[in-house]
């Protein structure tokens, strides 16, 4: 059911890393389209130059056509072309001869960090007091002698669009969730793109099933860009709740944080897939997270879309030239589009569980055959799941469920009582401490049994 290609977003990631990826520029604006030349049902749209929202401005187009400092002995000690991340985003042009005191003033290096290239995004931010300098690792910057050095900066700054891609999977209902991701860190992999990657990936992975709802992702500018389309485009879209995907590759433990109210749709079913996992993972309140997003520009007042984000830990090569493909891990990226997947799976299959039948079924008898014995009768292991009731029972569930429990015995005797039709599936889940996919497996078993009647009810339909 599920299109799965893993050279897809390896394809993608080589294309787009090495790309000049600021706020608003041409290549940021070629890196979308490759984007969209791989990943079908992709609208790429923007936002012209100087237009406001509320307080916020679309950024001027920015393009550099060389960027050097030479030392007073005439050795090139940082220059643009060797490595685009030694000026800063946005610098504005300088040309002139400058002491060693005052260059100081215009360089950036990262003291903990010594041996890297850093990442100045302000000026991206902050076209009202743009500055002019260079990022240095910080044993370079120490080296530096005193003198006079030469700095040949020449940019432009021109009127462009500051633009934003938009997979969607369009469901039998306009009410959507968005994932998303920020895509404008020039030369680096794990912070942005790879997010961005892992959610196109559960979106394109859709491909070919039917689905209640609308699934979107959102590749757009860190803030800035999610401003304008929380603003433009989320209600005209049908935007209900959201999930930002950041650092899917990363070689750290997961992480969570929460919508600003805590129990949100995604919140919940997020919880659960990650306490049903079997990894490491850390919960945090909202905005206190390893690393702050654009969940901020959708979960406000005026806006009002809950948004959760799921990320990986803040890693050793954050915002310098060491985020490069060695840092993407394989497995981690799968995980975080899995646990995406699962997320979106739990939202299409909860469904509220109707009592077919009066007083407490036999279900050990022949013509039912849904006994699940537990871990132990009378002292002796019982291994439940390979039993015949199971067969059919798809490998990926068993991976994540333990072969003796006590859990499964307590799953069928409480699922009697969970079906009055105000408890679903996930309700039923989380009381059982059990994957949703296993319940949701087991749930149909009674259903096919004439046992009970499953409805869906759409989670959004309040909003």
């Amino acid at each position: 059911m599920r299109n799965e290609n893993p050279m897809r977003w390896k394809n993608a990631l080589e294309i787009l890393w090495a790309k000049n990826r600021v706020v608003c520029g041409s290549e940021t604006s070629n890196a979308y389209r490759e984007l969209q030349k791989i990943y079908e049902n992709t609208e790429i749209f923007g936002f012209a130059s100087g237009q406001r929202c509320g307080s916020w401005t679309a950024p001027m187009a920015w393009s550099v056509e060389y960027a050097r400092l030479t030392s007073p002995e005439g050795k090139i000690i940082a220059d643009w072309k060797h490595h685009p991340l030694s000026l800063y985003t946005f610098s504005p042009s300088f040309k002139g001869r400058i002491s060693r005191a005052e260059l100081e003033k215009h360089l950036f290096s990262i003291p903990s960090k010594p041996n890297r290239i850093p990442f100045h995004f302000r000026n991206q931010y902050r076209s009202w007091d743009k500055e002019w300098g260079f990022c240095l690792p910080q044993k370079v910057r120490d080296e530096l002698p005193s003198g006079t050095y030469t700095v040949e900066i020449s940019t432009h700054f021109e009127a462009g669009n500051m633009e934003m891609a938009e997979q969607v999977h369009t469901g039998r209902l306009e009410h959507s969730l968005l994932l998303v991701g920020h895509f404008d860190h020039p030369y680096m992999c794990n912070d942005g793109l790879v997010g961005c990657l892992a959610g196109h990936e559960a979106i394109a992975r859709l491909a070919n099933t039917q689905t209640h709802l609308t699934y979107r992702m959102l590749s757009t500018i860190e803030i800035i860009g999610s401003v304008f389309y929380a603003d433009s485009r989320a209600k005209q879209n049908s935007v209900c709740e959201a999930l930002f995907v950041a650092a899917a590759g990363a070689k750290t433990p997961l992480a969570y944080q929460k919508s600003f109210c805590g129990n949100s749709v995604i919140d919940r079913t997020m919880r659960h897939v990650l306490k049903t996992n079997g990894k490491k993972w850390s919960e945090h309140e909202f905005r206190q997270g390893p690393l702050g997003n654009d969940e901020t520009a959708f979960d406000v007042g005026g806006t009002d879309i809950p948004c959760g984000s799921i990320m990986r830990g803040l890693f050793e090569e954050y915002h310098t030239d060491g985020d490069n493909l060695d840092t993407v891990d394989e497995q981690n990226f799968e995980q975080m589009v899995n646990l995406v997947s699962r997320c979106i799976n739990i939202i299409e299959q909860n469904t509220t569980l109707e009592r077919e039948f009066s007083g407490l079924p036999c279900l050990a008898s022949p013509e039912i055959d849904l006994y699940l014995s537990p871990t132990q009768m009378s002292s002796v292991d019982q291994d439940v799941l390979n039993s015949g009731l199971f067969n059919d029972l798809p490998q990926e569930y068993r991976d994540i469920i333990p072969q003796k429990t006590e859990n499964l015995n307590y799953l069928m005797n409480i699922l009697p009582r969970m079906c009055e039709g105000d408890c679903t599936v996930l309700d039923v889940a989380e009381k059982s401490d059990l994957p949703f996919e296993f319940v949701d497996f087991y749930s149909d078993k009674w259903m096919e049994k004439g046992l009970l009647n499953k409805i869906w009810n759409n989670p959004f339909s309040t909003n």
